[in-house]
């Protein structure tokens, strides 16, 4: 057992019951804080959690990040030294901890401002390990290697975050709801603050991206839900326009994507094209006029 402080905070939304509570039995391998904040509406999760585990029911879909800062607030509350962020679908594996803490020594050794350690990941739909990535100063994509690697962002399942940059760089954008907010926050850390994003090619966690891929131009695209492609475009587009978090070249980058994902997405889904359409326009309308926060689609 670690001797610092680690609490994971771990955010589910209507969860299959039976594999979240194995993701949790994995995660009680490695520390006993652990703090499940419930996004699901029907408040039915918290009846199926394992015993020891800190169950905060909203009631209602809030978004990632408003989910994920009330549980970090409770774990900083409550002495957390160092914060371990969980998506409901992350399987990690038995050394994943130890081999995570001792990547984070080797950073503070080298006087890296740590923001997040982030793990490399096996995408279970793409059926490979997802690629690092680092902006220089456009987005570059390179096989994750054994060592420390300096990213421009990591997904926030399985980082660990220290205490000291939660309290210099800020919590999560909660008004991007869910999308980009992991991407928001680690270019925040590096290019407001000076903080700095590593992975790690020592540790690899199973996670699970998207509902589905397709093949298109040869490339394994994750295919979503029309609202989850709504916040992926809208965010973006809110992200290079109204957000000075991304350096100028990165702006312009995801605001091309953004314009290129609003006709790409309707036209890869294998079905229901008009709602993904519906769906993309909204976000790339809502996005130009930074309405942002929660959005139901009719």
């Amino acid at each position: 057992m670690p001797e610092c402080k680690i609490f994971c905070v771990l955010v589910a939304y209507q969860p299959n019951i039976a594999h979240l509570q194995h993701v949790l039995a994995r995660i009680a391998e490695h520390t006993p804080h652990v703090i499940l904040v419930d996004n699901t509406p029907d408040q039915q999760t918290a009846i199926a959690v394992r015993e020891g585990v800190q169950c905060i029911t909203l009631g209602k879909n809030m978004g990632i990040a408003a989910a994920q800062n009330i549980g970090i607030r409770q774990a900083l509350n409550q002495g957390a030294e160092i914060i371990w962020l969980s998506d409901q679908d992350t399987v990690y594996p038995d050394h994943f901890l130890n081999a995570m803490l001792k990547a984070l020594g080797t950073c503070q050794a080298q006087g890296i401002t740590l923001a997040a350690l982030a793990p490399a990941y096996f995408d279970t739909h793409k059926g490979t390990v997802q690629a690092f990535v680092r902006h220089a100063p456009f987005t570059q994509f390179f096989r994750p290697q054994p060592g420390l690697h300096p990213v421009s962002h990591a997904i926030a399942s399985g980082t660990l975050i220290p205490r000291q940059a939660l309290q210099t760089i800020g919590l999560m954008q909660e008004s991007l709801f869910i999308d980009w907010v992991d991407l928001e926050w680690c270019w925040r850390a590096n290019n407001q603050y000076g903080y700095q994003t590593v992975c790690t090619g020592d540790v690899v966690i199973t996670h699970t991206m998207g509902d589905a891929s397709v093949q298109f131009f040869g490339k394994k695209v994750s295919i979503r839900p029309p609202l989850r492609h709504y916040y992926m475009v809208r965010n973006a587009i809110h992200l290079a326009l109204h957000s000075r978090s991304a350096t100028l070249s990165i702006r312009c980058e995801i605001f091309a994507k953004a314009l290129a994902w609003t006709l790409i997405f309707p036209l890869i889904t294998t079905s229901h094209k008009p709602q993904h359409l519906q769906a993309t326009l909204t976000g790339l309308w809502d996005g130009l006029r930074n309405r942002m926060g929660p959005r139901t689609l009719i």
